[in-house]
């Protein structure tokens, strides 16, 4: 996610933004090209509660498709040894992807408020400190922010051990139980688009180029998201001092 611009490269460092990752970069991550949904703004016809929206701190109401998220042709791997079921983890890759389309959604309208209220992390501004920072960023250059997600191939649901619980407290994240192996592949982008219709890419993943990713978490169910994938931490299995850190949990 892992997977940065200016101020952000530093808080990049060993974590990353779930499905982003600047070729220029090898310790970031990068996505796919996917359609942007429509928002709807704040009207007595939206979907859910416009003031519920508000609470997670929004300033529109995301598209309902987004909780019909799926995992679609995404393989999902149970690599716990039977501690959890296969159906279980199917339930928690989808909660994951839906999560995630939340995310991206937010990223590309610039809903920083979101993705610090939302309640998709318990520590937002580690995991989502590089979509933050970029929002922010366009925010301040008056431009629109345009992000494209990796291809997400598979999803590997893996135990985490205790032993490690140091060494995700010491980045600022939560220990958690378990975390999903992203196998995933470029292309992405990060782009400006200013008030005349100029584009500058600001980021790049080439197409085929892998950018591997641990997110640790938990299922959670939301009145208004549906079930989502709480993630509580983000790491990005490229850069070197993370694979050390994280052994086979970084593998493909």
């Amino acid at each position: 996610m892992r997977r940065r611009l200016l101020a952000g490269i530093v808080l990049a460092l060993l974590s990353t933004a779930c499905g982003i990752l600047p070729q220029a970069d090898q310790q970031e991550q990068g996505g796919r090209p996917t359609a942007k949904p429509s928002a709807t703004p704040f009207a007595e016809d939206s979907p859910g509660d416009p003031a519920a929206w508000r609470r997670k701190g929004a300033t529109e109401v995301p598209p309902s498709s987004l909780r019909a998220t799926d995992l679609g042709t995404i393989q999902v791997v149970n690599d716990t040894a039977g501690a959890v079921s296969d159906a279980d983890a199917r339930r928690w890759a989808a909660a994951y992807v839906r999560a995630n389309a939340y995310e991206f959604w937010a990223w590309n309208h610039q809903q920083d408020g979101f993705l610090a209220g939302a309640g998709l992390s318990h520590v937002p501004t580690q995991v989502f400190g590089y979509d933050i920072a970029t929002i922010q960023e366009a925010r301040k250059a008056g431009v629109q922010l345009t992000v494209t997600r990796l291809q997400l191939r598979r999803l590997v649901l893996r135990p985490v051990p205790d032993a490690l619980r140091s060494r995700f407290t010491t980045q600022l994240f939560l220990w958690t139980r378990y975390a999903f192996f992203l196998d995933q592949i470029g292309p992405s982008d990060l782009t400006w688009t200013d008030r005349q219709g100029a584009k500058t890419v600001k980021a790049h993943r080439q197409a085929g180029v892998g950018a591997p990713e641990l997110v640790g978490g938990q299922i959670a169910t939301d009145e208004l998201m549906g079930e989502v994938w709480v993630v509580d931490s983000d790491w990005d299995c490229t850069a070197p001092n993370v694979r050390a850190t994280l052994g086979a949990l970084c593998s493909a």
